[in-house]
This record gives C-alpha cells, sequence and structure tokens, in this order.
C-alpha cells in the first residue's frame, strides 16, 4: 500500500474542498486505499492555521485526527540537516519526516519545494496531489 506523505499545505486543502485532487488524497486514505502520513510538525502547523485562516475546518481536523493518519516521530536534527542540504528550505524538516518514514511520496502544494525536490533528484517523489492522483489513475486499478 502507497505510504503517501502529506504536508500542510495539501492537507489544509484536502480538509477544505474534498472534490480536489488534495481532498481526494484524504478520501483514499480514509478508504484504506493510502495509508497518509504526517509529522508532528505538520500537525503543529495545521493547528496554528486553522484557527486564524480556515476556522470552519475544525471538525474536518478532528475527524482526519480520528482516521487515523500516521504520525511520525519528530526527525532527528542531523536527518533535517541531511534534508536541508538536499532541499535547502524551510521545508526541510518535512523532507526528513517524510524520508524518515519510508513514504513512498509526498505531496504538497508548494510548487518551490517540488522543483528544488526535482533538481536535487530525491529518491522521493515530491509531486503536486493532482499529478499524484493521475498517475494512480494510470498505474492502479483502485480509483
Amino acid at each position: 500500500m502507497w505510504r503517501v506523505f502529506v504536508d500542510t499545505s495539501a492537507l489544509l486543502a484536502g480538509l477544505n474542498s474534498t472534490h480536489g485532487a488534495s481532498g481526494t488524497v484524504l478520501t483514499l486514505g480514509r478508504a484504506g486505499k493510502l495509508t497518509i502520513v504526517i509529522s508532528p510538525d505538520v500537525v503543529a502547523e495545521a493547528e496554528r492555521n486553522l484557527p486564524t485562516k480556515f476556522p470552519l475546518l475544525g471538525q474536518a481536523w478532528t475527524t482526519f485526527l480520528l482516521m487515523p493518519p500516521v504520525i511520525t516521530k519528530s526527525p532527528t536534527l542531523a536527518a533535517v540537516r541531511r534534508a536541508h542540504q538536499l532541499v535547502p528550505t524551510s521545508d526541510a524538516p518535512i523532507l526528513a519526516a517524510a524520508l524518515t518514514a519510508k513514504s513512498h511520496i509526498l505531496v504538497t502544494l508548494d510548487r518551490e519545494f517540488i522543483e528544488l525536490a526535482h533538481r536535487a533528484e530525491l529518491s522521493l517523489p515530491v509531486m503536486l496531489p493532482s499529478v499524484f492522483i493521475d498517475h494512480l489513475r494510470r498505474t492502479t486499478v483502485m480509483l
């Protein structure tokens, strides 16, 4: 089964709109067709942003956490430093957590992060949720 690391941007988009690609990723996780993986940093960032940017998503957030997703341990400082060498942005802890959790893919709406990850030729694909859903449709019969 796919282990899909979902960053905060894709997570909040999925909670906000169940009909978009991010929402489809979360729906597949709830249906048991994917394993949704997040990190304590994703949880903290979501909880920081929900009250101010998405105040109506409190119930959706609670329902998501009860699914439950796999919540990784925080990556070590050494893992974050290695990830920062590959992708020198504030997303290094997210990348480190996804790699440490042995995720098969990382989905994000952050196009700069995707571009940096692509240039770094990571072993972990980093892509938009829509690109991942298209990939699933082409390669599996689950959708």
